[in-house]
């Protein structure tokens, strides 16, 4: 069997997905396409022009399927290399523009990003089968979907939207397996929620935020929790690390400048970490992952560090109440409409007060691995050869 593998926008979510589908169905023959995670809004419209020049001879073979993410402008793809027009596709969806945070078009939610939702809904309509990693990601996107739609000045018939819904489903990005997972939890059934004990003695608590830094990950949110934290005499070490890019959002120069000033918080691991395997030691060795996001399609970055043995402190809101109970979840307070970044903080260090007296049980993410999860990608696959 040979599948095209397109990912327009190889982002390192991206890239965590692929290469494990590509390691998982070894028997298959793959061509993967990709282009790199930069100038967003070019690459998302653009990327047919970028592989018709450098990859037409590619792009005209012949393929049993296409696999794509969302980001892939498959529609005009097909319009341009005909025979990729006559290819069963499936789309993966890792995220979706209608949830993601406006940034300074916020005043105008038509405008924010026209382009990437309209190649969005492009793309679902053209698919013959489309995959969401979570429900929050695709009830977000469907809700967007219709919000647009219905904006616009002439009248979209919503049969459009129905079809879309009738070929979806959800299908998480799975997690490489760690081999010091226990036996108890790689044998636990993929519909429990079943927490494993986990005991950590450590002093102080070794915090991890391991995000991108851009402000869709709440850096304010995090430069007041790390205010909070100082204020309260709490003993912690902060880990912040993760992706960077040529614009860092100034709250973590503040942040810095906190840790390196502070008597009671010591800066541990700073920005971005090349090595995996230095990666993954830090994740064993801190207790809790702390998200302050604005918005997350499923939380890979929480969900690796969850599996290394850190109790997740995580906002009440996006993607997280889908994947983990109440008590790793934090308030997040709204004032007319807004978040109030100073009481979350507050909310957030009330939990991690609790915490110092003992960590709570660390919960059960085993059905998110490959092992529990590659069944249904096969299927996925199946299901487009015989379509």
């Amino acid at each position: 069997m040979k599948i095209l593998l397109l990912s327009a926008y190889d982002a390192l979510s991206h890239r965590y997905w692929r290469q494990g589908l590509v390691e998982q169905f070894p028997d298959i023959e793959w061509t993967v396409l990709t282009l790199p995670a930069r100038y967003f809004r070019y690459r998302v419209r653009s990327n047919p022009l970028s592989w018709l020049a450098d990859e037409q001879q590619t792009l005209e073979a012949k393929y049993d399927t296409v696999i794509a993410t969302s980001m892939v402008d498959v529609a005009t793809l097909r319009g341009l290399v005909p025979s990729l027009a006559v290819m069963p596709l499936w789309l993966y969806c890792h995220e979706n523009q209608f949830a993601y945070p406006a940034g300074a078009e916020k005043n105008n939610p038509i405008a924010h990003d026209l382009e990437a939702k309209m190649v969005f809904i492009y793309n679902c309509l053209a698919a013959d089968k489309i995959s969401f990693n979570s429900h929050w990601n695709r009830d977000s996107a469907l809700a967007g979907m219709a919000k647009l739609l219905h904006r616009f000045p002439e009248k979209i018939n919503p049969c459009l939207l129905e079809s879309i819904t009738n070929k979806s489903d959800v299908l998480p990005v799975p997690l490489t397996e760690k081999l010091n997972l226990s036996p108890s939890v790689l044998d636990t059934d993929i519909n429990t929620n079943v927490d494993v004990n986990v005991s950590k003695e450590t002093s102080p608590l070794r915090l991890l935020w391991n995000h991108r830094w851009e402000y869709d990950k709440g850096p304010d949110r995090l430069l007041a929790f790390v205010n909070a934290l100082e204020t309260s005499g709490l003993i912690c070490e902060l880990n912040i690390v993760g992706q960077q890019f040529r614009q860092i959002p100034k709250a973590f120069s503040h942040i810095e400048k906190v840790l390196e000033q502070s008597s009671t918080l010591q800066k541990g691991s700073w920005g971005y970490i090349e090595s995996a395997s230095d990666y993954q030691q830090l994740l064993q060795q801190c207790d809790v992952v702390v998200s302050t996001a604005l918005h997350d399609y499923q939380g890979i970055a929480v969900l690796e560090a969850v599996q290394a043995g850190c109790v997740p402190l995580l906002p009440n809101h996006i993607v997280y109440p889908e994947i983990f109970s109440d008590q790793y979840l934090y308030p997040v307070a709204i004032d007319q409409g807004l978040i109030d970044e100073r009481i979350t903080a507050h909310n957030m260090l009330q939990l991690l007060e609790r915490w110092q007296q003992g960590l709570p049980l660390l919960p059960n993410i085993s059905r998110f691995e490959w092992h529990k999860q590659r069944d249904y990608y096969q299927k996925g696959i199946q299901s487009l050869y015989k379509h």
